[in-house]
């Protein structure tokens, strides 16, 4: 709920301020002490009903205008507060969390900005990126006060920014030759790499990292929200990356991981990355045929949860008998093919 706050200190000197002249101008009678009555009376009576009718008309967004970002490199995130009015906003304070899902941290920060009227007010703020991973930048709250700082009007906010921080771009040049693949199956009508056919396997969710392709847009505008449409696979698909999630090494596994995936794009290769949550025991697998669909799969894996077990993905993986197919297991720089279980 939005909260009003007065500024009591501030409106008893302003009153204190007002008796002081009035007090003056019947001691001394000087003209100029009257218009100086006149402005302090008409000040308030201007301002304030001019301030209540229009901070509710303004609004903010806060984007970046870059897909993703590498580590050691500045975000670029921008806000942007759009003012109507003809009020203006000398102090709005935007409060905000910068959140790493690696690195958990509400710290809250806060920006001041001048709000002109019928202006808008862009800022970027400056966010460094010392670790890689899902950066999601939460605006709190946006408040108010009037020109003459009586009042404090409090926004709450909802919006998010969500940013990927991706390690520095390598090729895997140590990457071993993996074994031929088992080949295509009855089904395949094209040679073409990562073929995928254009029958709907389901419908799901949308989950962060989803590509806007992929969204069924008239079911989710009859059900008011948004489902993807998974598509059935028409080539097998027998090589599989495998990146263990654990905590120590997640930023040598995910530069490792787009090392490897760099290596076997170049190969012409057709391969997935299978993506493991520890926490249901679940595999994802998401074909990689383009720099899109690495980005769609980092973005995927940024999602899930870490782990303290080293080879917890490779152990589940076998037991589950989920997919029989040559497996390159990551984890940190550790690279190992294993064709057979």
């Amino acid at each position: 709920m939005p909260k009003l706050k007065a500024h009591i200190l501030t409106i008893v000197l302003y009153v204190v301020g007002l008796l002081a002249a009035l007090a003056l101008f019947l001691l001394l009678e000087q003209p100029f002490l009257l218009a100086f009555l006149a402005v302090f009376f008409v000040l308030p009576a201007v301002l304030l009903p001019l301030f209540f009718a229009s901070f509710r008309k303004v609004s903010m967004r806060s984007y970046c205008p870059a897909a993703y970002v590498e580590k050691g490199n500045r975000i670029p995130l921008f806000v942007e507060v759009i003012n109507p009015t003809l009020c203006p906003f000398f102090l709005t304070d935007l409060s905000f969390t910068v959140n790493n899902l690696y690195h958990p941290n509400e710290f809250e920060h806060m920006v001041s900005l001048h709000v002109l009227p019928r202006k808008n007010e862009k800022v970027q703020i400056p966010l460094e990126t010392s670790f890689i991973g899902m950066v999601q930048v939460n605006f709190t709250e946006i408040a108010f006060t009037d020109p003459l700082h009586f009042f404090r009007y409090i926004v709450p906010l909802g919006q998010k920014t969500e940013v990927p921080v991706f390690p520095p771009e390598t090729i895997k040049e140590d990457l071993p030759a993996t074994p031929a693949a088992d080949g295509i199956d009855e089904y395949t009508e094209s040679d073409a790499k990562g073929n995928i056919s254009s029958d709907i396997k389901e419908i799901r969710l949308y989950q962060p990292g989803d590509r806007l392709q992929r969204i069924h847009w008239k079911l989710s505008a009859k059900l008011d929200d948004l489902f993807v449409k998974e598509m059935a696979h028409t080539s097998i698909l027998s090589l599989v990356l495998l990146p263990e999630l654990t905590d120590e090494n997640i930023e040598e596994t995910v530069s490792t991981l787009r090392g490897c995936i760099k290596v076997l794009l170049q190969r012409e290769e057709r391969f997935e990355v299978c993506l493991y949550h520890h926490g249901i025991v679940d595999f994802n697998f998401m074909p990689v045929t383009d720099d899109a669909s690495t980005m769609e799969a980092l973005i995927r894996l940024y999602y899930l949860p870490l782990y303290k077990e080293k080879s917890a993905a490779k152990r589940a993986y076998f037991n589950s008998g989920v997919k029989q197919a040559t497996v390159i297991s990551i984890r940190g720089e550790e690279v190992e093919i294993i064709s057979e279980y």
